[in-house]
């Protein structure tokens, strides 16, 4: 039994006539009769009685055609659902990301507009440091990363895919009653302060640039305390314990905390979108392109 023999009997059994049904499929009529009998005999069943004027389905043949419709309606859901996920309309996609790209303007917005846009592919979002992201990479677990360039090292140029999503600009968080909160703050400023900063080991190329902003200007920082995220770090300067650099953003930080601009602090990153240049599925793919 072959798939040919399933549609010529639904196309009879849909117009109760040979004639008919050979000219709506477009096979000549003697061949059609014949494999509807080629068929009949397979089965071992009478599927059509066979009327004076056209024909009408047997018992045993309403019930093979109810099976036939939804065999064939299935097969052509799954013909659809395969173009869907060789095109990448349907599928998971793995995203790495650190809570600082989280916070980054663009990048809720496009992760938003793409699940509007797609939404029969599955975003896996996996929050973890920017070191972790590029061994999601290297394993396999993480199909994307949303990194910095500072967190790319260079002996994975090779492996990897990048395009820029970005800049972001490093400012200072700083509680309101702080007393350089109104008032211009330069580098020279913050050398007597207590700083929370971020933790090294995660993310230690982010953590080198800020202390070498610092001694730049002639100051080691004083750190109190070490964070494991940003949140935290905005957590604590929200209750006064000290001030911390950060990422700029539009939205309000914290209850109590201001960002501020510090006027000799040159300090940006570029973010990127990293992704494994050998095996990107359909899917991947059309993230990428969105996410340009």
């Amino acid at each position: 039994m072959e798939l040919r023999h399933l549609r010529y009997f639904q196309a009879v059994a849909r117009e109760e006539h040979f004639g008919r049904a050979a000219q709506a499929i477009r096979i000549a009529q003697p061949a059609l009769t014949r494999q509807v009998r080629d068929l009949e005999e397979e089965l071992g069943v009478q599927l059509f009685e066979r009327l004076p004027r056209g024909v009408r389905l047997s018992p045993a043949g309403r019930a093979f055609l109810e099976d036939t419709d939804a065999i064939l309606e299935k097969l052509q859901r799954s013909v659809a659902r395969a173009k869907s996920y060789a095109t990448g309309h349907v599928g998971s996609v793995q995203i790495g990301f650190s809570e600082l790209a989280s916070r980054h303007p663009d990048i809720p917005s496009k992760l938003l507009r793409f699940r509007l846009d797609e939404p029969m592919v599955e975003l896996n979002l996996l929050p973890m440091s920017s070191l972790n992201q590029i061994d999601g990479l290297r394993n396999g677990t993480v199909d994307v990363a949303i990194v910095y360039d500072i967190h790319l090292p260079d002996e994975n140029h090779g492996q990897l895919e990048t395009c820029e999503l970005g800049n972001s600009e490093i400012v200072l968080a700083i509680h309101e009653d702080h007393p350089l909160a109104q008032r211009p703050i330069r580098m020279q400023d913050l050398a007597e302060e207590r700083f929370i900063f971020p933790a090294r080991k995660p993310q230690p190329r982010y953590f080198d640039r800020l202390m070498q902003a610092c001694m730049d200007n002639g100051f080691s920082p004083n750190i109190v305390q070490e964070t494991a995220t940003d949140s935290i770090l905005l957590s604590l300067v929200a209750v006064g314990l000290g001030i911390g650099f950060t990422q700029q953003t539009r939205q309000v930080p914290r209850q109590g905390v201001l960002l501020r601009e510090v006027e000799d602090l040159e300090l940006s990153f570029r973010l990127h979108l990293a992704w494994r240049r050998s095996d990107p599925s359909p899917a991947v793919l059309r993230f990428i392109n969105a996410m340009r």
